[in-house]
């Protein structure tokens, strides 16, 4: 067999493998499709309805306009990019346009990650397992919110920042401001990425005193003024924005509320009934190793995965950290142990045409079979889409009550009626999120609480304790009811329904 043959030979298993990889996270993104569906999130429905604000009044808003609770009070929409681009492609074509947008995201965060590990560990085999591994521990996070952009730059910066250390190249980190404009426009852990460059920039501060303690240390390979000045560089950026300093405020307002790590299930710490977790602990206690069975101490990869570890065993959320410190650590100690293959390094920009070609083809074998209609029906099964159009044809007054999971798309459903709750818990402040929940489960005072009490209107859950309860309770009457939902209204007389609603009640 001629060399040309062995070649292309390679090359069409490599596509091969690369389309299988890169089918990992498509596959997770169409997954929620099908019974039980988790699909669309919460916060997508507030996402929309603050981007269709910015385009109904052509500004950006600084006081909530959309909870009565917040009615005024200071908010800046800090994801205002990403939701921009939302609403456009959700008016364009639909939920199809954000599925879309997931799926490209979502493959773009496993190219960056293939990329950032191949860099590092020329053998496609190894750069394939650690691939693999790390897109399977990101399973969770691959859904319609902002932060699928932050994972993708994060990794396009660790890469960068890498292939510095390596090459000695800083010129390479001045395309890094450039990126925090954009980053700190469409999602508020760009500081994520600023601490990625403090720990850089400390790593030459620590190393006098590691050294003290007898401990050898691998010389920090960029100097400490270089990193200081692109780090001060990238915070002056992320300030090129219609909100500058105030987005270092809502910064403060979230690190503050260590109290819905406790309730919300993003932020809670990883409960291990997932496997994904088991995969993320995994990978971490392999790089940990990797770092163990080095003679010298790397100062860079320790910190990076000390900072990724508290942050992912903090909030199952924010697992992406950890998962691309600990690819980079275990890459790096493959590199050292198995034969440099040459022929391999030369050969990436292959690869990355290959990465394009199992690209489309994954997107358009994933895509494949899902409709609008699919897509609109799992979300009819998730949100009240029934009630809110028949709370809308009846016109009734509120205050509206509504549960933390609903208030995003009773915000975009029902514009004008301000939600009790909705996600944005900088706005609505952990304690009354606790009490909102409390309520919601039947807890304790639920009777006494005073947002119920004044609430004329109530859109429920027909599977929340809370409605069981409100159906005996004299001061509302149930006026709908379907499957998904039930409208309770204040117990004061109103229009009948009239004949056709799925269900009256009252009377």
């Amino acid at each position: 067999m001629c060399p040309s043959q062995v070649a292309n030979g390679r090359t069409l298993r490599r596509l091969i493998i690369i389309t299988v990889l890169l089918a990992i996270p498509g596959i997770a993104v169409l997954r929620p499709i099908g019974p039980g569906a988790w699909w669309p999130t919460p916060d997508l429905w507030w996402h929309l309805r603050t981007a269709r604000w910015i385009v109904e009044h052509g500004a950006l808003p600084f006081t909530d306009p959309f909870s009565a609770f917040g009615m005024g009070r200071p908010w800046v929409a800090y994801s205002w990019l990403f939701e921009l681009l939302m609403y456009r492609l959700y008016e364009s074509w639909g939920l199809m346009g954000v599925m879309a947008y997931t799926l490209i995201v979502s493959l773009a965060v496993g190219v960056s990650l293939f990329a950032l590990v191949r860099a590092i560990l020329p053998h496609f085999a190894g750069s394939v397992v650690i691939t693999a591994v790390g897109i399977a521990s990101l399973v969770p996070v691959l859904s319609p919110r902002p932060w699928l952009i932050t994972i993708l730059f994060f990794f396009v910066e660790l890469h960068l920042l890498l292939t510095a250390r390596r090459s000695g190249n800083t010129r390479l980190l001045w395309l890094l401001p450039p990126m925090f404009v954009l980053w700190a426009n469409v999602h508020i852990q760009f500081v994520y990425g600023l601490g990625l460059l403090a720990l850089a920039a400390l790593e030459p501060a620590l190393e006098p005193a590691t050294r003290r303690t007898g401990l050898e240390v691998e010389a920090s390979p960029i100097p400490a003024t270089r990193m200081l000045l692109v780090l001060g560089g990238c915070a002056l950026a992320t300030l090129a924005g219609p909100y500058h300093v105030h987005l270092y405020r809502v910064i403060f307002e979230l690190v503050a509320q260590s109290g819905v790590f406790q309730s919300i299930n993003e932020l809670v710490a990883m409960q291990f009934r997932d496997p994904s977790d088991w995969i993320t602990l995994g990978l971490t206690v392999a790089a940990a190793f990797a770092l163990g069975r080095r003679r010298t101490i790397q100062l860079f990869p320790m910190l990076i995965l000390l900072a990724g570890a508290a942050l992912a065993f903090r909030a199952r959320r924010d697992a992406w950290f950890l998962v691309g410190a600990s690819c980079a650590i275990l890459a790096s100690s493959l590199a050292r142990s198995l034969p440099v293959n040459r022929v391999a390094i030369t050969k990436l920009r292959g690869s990355v045409v290959a990465i394009g070609i199992a690209l489309v083809i994954a997107t358009v074998v994933l895509v494949r079979g899902t409709s609008e209609r699919q897509l609109r029906s799992v979300a009819a099964r998730r949100y009240p889409v029934q009630a809110a159009a028949f709370v809308e044809r009846r016109g009734y007054a509120g205050p509206l009550y509504n549960h933390f999971n609903w208030g995003g798309y009773l915000m975009w459903r029902l514009p004008h009626y301000p939600v009790s709750m909705d996600g944005r818990t900088n706005v609505h402040l952990p304690e009354r999120v606790d009490r909102s929940l409390a309520t919601w489960s039947g807890a304790g005072e639920w009777a006494t609480d005073p947002e119920l009490a004044a609430a004329h209107l109530v859109i429920a859950s027909v599977n929340v304790p809370l409605t069981a309860l409100l159906s005996s309770d004299s001061r509302f009457r149930l006026v709908y009811e379907d499957s998904v939902a039930v409208v309770f209204v204040a117990s004061d007389p109103v229009r009948p329904v009239t004949a056709g609603e799925p269900r009256n009640g009252g009377g």
